[in-house]
């Protein structure tokens, strides 16, 4: 109810204001206009007087028939006409007509500045004399409008009373107005507390309208579909990890359990604990890539940035590699060096970086047929490009949808069905170079081999020659 009110009122507010201002200016335009009319009444009226004297000079009594037998709008009439020293020599004023009192410096800055008005308590005064002839006489003639007065009081009252009548009219118009907007948005909120984890397909309702609550609700909807894709991601992420975490750990339990169920010799003994180890440190690798994927799932504000060399980062992967297995090999090509020091540079975490493109190389060597990875190091102007090749047996179109996914394991074909990993790997490198700003692509050919190309921003405070 509050809320309605607020806006009822604020809308009713804001119309006062307009109309008051409209008014404001509507009554001062026609007070303006009437002071215009009767300016022009008064010029004429001097002008004809002037004319008249100027054709039958020194002639009052027929100035005095004139004046007051004329039918007028004004009131409260005078008129005087000076001679050329602004004296004095002909005077009319209406029956009961306070007399008009006009100074002789008046009368000079008139014969200059013809026509020119002022006001005399009530009423308004022109001084007029001929633009050819200011040395001449000059006629003064002083009135008010009849009823102009009344007129515009009428108007006053005429436009409080309509503002009154407005102010009541909108202000239920705005109640009315306020009412269907505010049960608008309690729908929306009541739907919006419908939605809970359990139920979150549900959708709010945007209706036929495309107004702003269509677009609030279009917003929310959007804002659910993207919750709902992060929340299925997650709860398949804790899925797959709770069971690629559980078996190794059950692998563990039984082979302990048969071991210790009799007695067993030093070399069957020794048996089991290097089966065991293989699990730990799979369980290891697991649980790091896990601890990684969520540091690599915050945002670059809460990491700590720095510059990195992404070659210094590549020639510390081969040794990394065969620590890993004497098979592999990785094999750098950095021939494209530009003139300038510093194009490969740019703004990361190096741990993060660095994993990022361990794991990518290190999956090109653990299928490739020959253990073998290729690593090119390029640049453009935006970007530096690293692209690793492999020869394993490619990837299918339907597995290259999936590739970057948690916990997915592809490259079913043969030779590769005893290649352990966690599937991790890649879904960490992307979530890392997604992280950078970067992008990472694929493109594979069954049989032949994949090559990856990764595309990190280079440092732009820094202009490159080539």
């Amino acid at each position: 109810m509050q809320i309605k009110l607020r806006i009822a009122f604020g809308y009713t507010l804001i119309a006062i204001l307009l109309l008051l201002t409209g008014c404001a200016l509507l009554y001062f335009y026609t007070l303006q206009n009437k002071e215009e009319e009767l300016q022009n009444r008064l010029l004429y009226k001097a002008v004809s007087t002037y004319q008249i004297n100027a054709l039958k000079p020194n002639n009052d009594s027929l100035l005095n028939t004139l004046n007051s037998n004329s039918a007028s709008t004004l009131e409260d009439k005078s008129i005087i006409i000076c001679n050329a020293q602004n004296n004095i020599k002909y005077r009319y004023d209406e029956d009961a007509t306070q007399q008009l009192k006009v100074s002789k410096n008046l009368i000079v800055t008139g014969r200059k500045n013809s026509p020119y008005y002022y006001k005399d308590d009530t009423r308004t005064v022109v001084i007029y004399a001929d633009p050819e002839k200011p040395d001449k006489e000059v006629v003064v003639v002083a009135g008010q409008e009849k009823n102009i007065a009344a007129w515009m009081s009428n108007l006053r009252t005429r436009m409080i009373i309509g503002i009154i009548a407005f102010v009541i009219i909108f202000s239920i118009a705005g109640y009315l107005f306020s009412k269907r907007v505010v049960r608008s948005i309690s729908n929306l909120t009541e739907k919006l507390t419908q939605i809970s984890s359990e139920a979150f397909s549900a959708r709010l309702t945007t209706g036929k309208e495309k107004d702003e609550l269509w677009e609030l609700a279009t917003t929310i909807n959007n804002l659910l579909d993207r919750l709902q894709s992060s929340f299925d991601t997650q709860r398949r992420f804790l899925s797959n990890a709770s069971h690629e975490l559980t078996t190794p750990l059950a692998a563990i339990s039984s082979q302990l359990d048969v071991a210790l169920h009799k007695e067993r010799s030093n070399e069957e003994y020794k048996k089991v604990f290097l089966s065991v180890k293989d699990d730990v440190k799979r369980l290891a690798l697991l649980v790091r890539s896990i601890l990684e994927i969520a540091k690599a799932s915050g945002s670059v504000g809460g990491i700590d940035l720095s510059k990195v060399r992404i070659d210094e980062l590549l020639m510390r992967i081969p040794g990394e590699m065969k620590k890993i297995s004497q098979l592999y090999d990785v094999k750098l090509n950095f021939e494209d060096f530009p003139e300038s020091e510093g194009f490969d540079i740019l703004y990361g975490n190096e741990a993060l970086l660095y994993s990022a493109l361990r794991n990518v190389i290190h999956n090109a060597c653990k299928f490739s047929k020959d253990k073998c990875a290729k690593v090119s190091l390029t640049y453009t102007y935006q970007n530096i490009v690293v692209e690793v090749k492999d020869n394993g047996p490619g990837i299918s179109a339907e597995e290259l949808q999936n590739i970057f996914q948690p916990f997915f394991r592809g490259y079913k074909y043969e030779n590769t069905n005893m290649i352990h990993g966690t599937g991790l790997g890649l879904a960490l490198a992307h979530r890392i170079i997604e992280l950078h700003k970067g992008d990472i692509y694929v493109e594979s050919v069954v049989g032949e081999g994949s090559t990856f190309s990764i595309f990190l921003p280079v440092d732009s405070t820094k202009t490159y020659k080539k």
